[in-house]
């Protein structure tokens, strides 16, 4: 076989691959249709890697395994792009306390005919506890694993929802990845000064030491809630404003 020979089975090859690739897509916006109307959570990790075991089991030469593994994984992440593109999703709201998720996330569920969850109120109906006793007497880490447990009930058994998180709730590398394959994350940004204009340092666990404290919070978490969001939307003006600033930066299908 020449070169031109190979060149021409490979474009053999790439055709018969789009087609059948694209025939698995038509499958996934059915599954996803069925999804939608069961109420069954995108976020899949055992079936995943059940799949990526099962196809890898068809590779017979060992030395092209890793090859095959790397874009059978790329088929199930752009098999899970299309769903969440074509079914309504949860939508995540992080950032600092104080920064009015709460407030927006309400506003928002209202406008999108939507529940609203916040997360710190579930936790606290869930275990009977407060926040801040489960942090003082339980651990942090006990709170972290409380929130995760939280956000998978509800992508498990809740009808898509606006979910408005804890200001640490980016600190789990679990809860952040649970966040994104199960919905959109907006980061609600405020600036700190406005935040601590507003803060009551009374009921906010984790910020009662001092205003210095609060600021270097604040520097640690900028960056992981933007590297965790979908999007970023600033809370400088109005309730409405910022609502609205989400609903244009949201897949349509969420919309």
């Amino acid at each position: 076989m020449n070169l031109q020979e190979a060149r021409q089975k490979i474009d053999a090859i790439d055709k018969e691959l789009v087609k059948t690739f694209e025939e698995r897509l038509k499958v996934i916006l059915e599954i996803a249709r069925i999804k939608e109307q069961e109420n069954i959570s995108i976020y899949e990790p055992q079936r995943e890697q059940e799949v990526l075991a099962k196809t890898l089991s068809y590779v017979e030469s060992s030395e092209l395994k890793s090859y095959v593994s790397q874009f059978v994984e790329s088929i199930l992440d752009i098999s899970k792009t299309c769903q969440k593109q074509h079914m309504q999703q949860h939508i995540f709201l992080i950032g600092m306390p104080g920064a009015g998720k709460t407030t927006v996330g309400k506003a928002l569920a209202q406008h999108q005919g939507m529940e609203f969850y916040d997360l710190d109120a579930v936790i606290q109906e869930k275990t009977g506890k407060s926040i801040q006793n489960i942090i003082i007497y339980d651990g942090e880490e006990a709170f972290r694993n409380d929130e995760f447990e939280a956000i998978t009930d509800i992508v498990n058994h809740k009808m898509p929802a606006v979910i408005a998180t804890g200001g640490g709730t980016v600190l789990s590398e679990d809860t952040v990845n649970l966040m994104r394959e199960s919905g959109f994350v907006v980061f609600i940004h405020r600036d700190v000064t406005q935040i601590l204009d507003d803060l009551d340092m009374e009921i906010r666990p984790l910020l009662k030491e001092s205003i210095e404290y609060i600021f270097r919070l604040y520097e640690e978490r900028y960056p992981l809630y933007e590297k965790v969001c979908h999007v970023k939307v600033q809370n400088a003006s109005t309730i409405a404003d910022s609502v609205e600033e989400i609903v244009a930066a949201l897949p349509n299908v969420v919309r």
